[in-house]
């Protein structure tokens, strides 16, 4: 499990080097020392570590104001694992102040029990309406995704392969339409989806507040359903939760878990869903259609190589596309998960600049595959002139 004293080598590895200034999306808002990744860990050192400082409400906040973007780390020449300090030190800070009951019923009784589906929404809707929630909450679908499509669904002629679909949280209950695309093309292709019933939350919001315990509930309960399956690849259209599934998710399991088998045969067949098309390629040429596209490219994309292109790839086949790059693609949006709801001010100062960076593109359509990303660019592109901003499958599901 993720444990500050476990990273104390990793921190001290630190060189210091000033190689991520240039690519934290909070210093370039803050610019201040304690901004950045490398005094963010000197921090969590001399507060957790050495305890040469109390561990004041700043501290607190400096240790949460960040969006676990990665893009320090993107960059950093002693590889350290930023996140991974920062979700140790979030760890500490939740054993010894916890939070409050609303961060709990979310994580553990409506994204861990997601086959309450429409009691989870009602649930939800009541903590909105008596303002519960600490900042702004995005409108849920009715029904979720998991009430409109479930089991296996195949192609009406030969089986490429099967594949088992992971519907992230956000899939579940922000966009069901993405999941509907995805269904969409992967058939049209000639695969065959199977979507297993009782799915959790990947564990990735639980994880990043610091709920372990949840975050592993999340963890044993979809590595039971998935490893379970006849499948090719375990297929998922978020690029966090296939962070999760690929790489984090036995980072939160103890020594010895018997859950530690499992979780690794599932995250050996976890891709996510534009990178397994393209790599396989597309059975079915899309038809034309006359659109300006422009790429945002989700912060978590750092855990397959092939991600940040796969999207632009797919997008080239369809005729009539034109894909203009931003000049900042890869810049943070600012959403930063729940970033945007807690720390709305640094949030919308970060989006700003993205939102000038897409309208200087002229396009019409913003693709990314992350559902915080696509809400949050939502929401700052609604007086901009009508920019969408879609999952790429959906631009292909459009197509056919």
């Amino acid at each position: 499990m993720y444990k500050i004293e476990d990273y104390v080598k990793e921190i001290n590895r630190c060189l210091q080097c000033n190689f991520c200034l240039a690519t934290c999306p909070v210093y370039k808002e803050d610019m201040v020392e304690s901004s950045v990744a490398r005094g963010r860990i000197n921090l969590i050192n001399a507060a957790m570590v050495e305890k040469t400082i109390p561990l004041s409400d700043r501290t607190r906040e400096l240790i949460n104001r960040c969006l676990l973007c990665t893009s320090c780390m993107q960059g950093c020449p002693s590889g350290i694992p930023v996140d991974d300090i920062i979700i140790a030190a979030r760890h500490e800070l939740f054993n010894k102040f916890g939070f409050g009951y609303v961060e709990k019923f979310v994580f553990r009784q409506v994204l861990n029990r997601r086959s309450v589906g429409t009691l989870a929404t009602r649930a939800v809707s009541l903590l909105k309406k008596f303002n519960l929630f600490p900042g702004p909450v995005p409108p849920l679908a009715s029904p979720p995704f998991e009430q409109r499509i479930s089991g296996t669904v195949s192609p009406s002629g030969a089986v490429r392969a099967r594949v088992a679909y992971f519907t992230g949280c956000g899939t579940n209950f922000l966009y069901p339409d993405t999941g509907e695309a995805v269904v969409k093309v992967l058939v049209e292709n000639g695969f065959e989806v199977v979507i297993p019933p009782d799915q959790n939350c990947c564990g990735i919001p639980a994880l990043a507040h610091g709920d372990q315990q949840a975050a592993l509930e999340a963890i044993r309960g979809n590595a039971e359903i998935f490893a379970s399956l006849d499948v090719d690849a375990v297929v998922t259209d978020c690029t966090s939760c296939g962070y999760m599934l690929k790489v984090k998710a036995a980072k939160v399991l103890p020594p010895g878990d018997p859950c530690r088998s499992q979780v690794s045969a599932v995250a050996g067949k976890v891709f996510e869903v534009t990178e397994y098309l393209a790599g396989l390629g597309l059975d079915k040429t899309p038809r034309p259609q006359s659109t300006r596209i422009t790429y945002h490219v989700p912060c978590h994309r750092a855990w397959s190589r092939g991600l940040p292109e796969a999207p632009r790839n797919l997008v080239a086949l369809v005729p009539g596309t034109e894909l203009v790059e931003m000049r900042d693609p890869q810049g943070c949006c600012g959403a930063g998960g729940a970033t945007f709801i807690t720390h709305p001010g640094l949030s919308e100062r970060i989006r700003s600049r993205k939102l000038d960076d897409i309208l200087d593109t002229g396009a019409e359509i913003v693709m990314t595959q992350c559902p915080a990303c696509r809400y949050y660019l939502t929401e700052g592109l609604k007086e901009k002139g009508g920019i969408r901003v879609v999952h790429p499958v959906s631009i292909l599901a459009g197509s056919y």
